[in-house]
């Protein structure tokens, strides 16, 4: 019985986890999995104007000539983006090391999208 309640109240914790998650993404903000996430990976958390960018990864390309500066963020970080993608870009890219790149994206309310 010891072990059937345990197990029930750990379901229970990770059920409310998403379900907070489920509501602060639907309302356009960056949840505590997206932050680990980025801690985990030790990326900047980088703001545009006071608004939190959610960090989607790390990749990396062989061609860094294929993008261009895009900005600064909120602390001064630097900024890239893809040539030739729109203002304002779907993916805004912080450089890590020479051709690794932390990648990020404004948050959007899902409705919006």
């Amino acid at each position: 019985m010891r072990k059937k309640g345990r197990f029930m109240l750990s379901i229970i914790l990770v059920g409310l986890l998403l379900l907070s998650e489920l509501f602060i993404w639907s309302s356009g903000r960056i949840g505590l999995i997206n932050t680990i996430s980025r801690m985990i990976s030790d990326a900047p958390d980088i703001a545009i104007q006071g608004k939190r960018l959610s960090y989607q990864g790390t990749v990396s390309f062989e061609d860094t000539l294929s993008f261009e500066l895009y900005g600064s963020s909120d602390e001064g970080k630097a900024l890239y983006k893809a040539k030739g993608t729109p203002i304002p870009p779907p993916w805004i890219y912080v450089k890590k090391d020479e051709n690794n790149f932390f990648r990020y994206k404004v948050p959007q309310i899902p409705w919006r999208m």
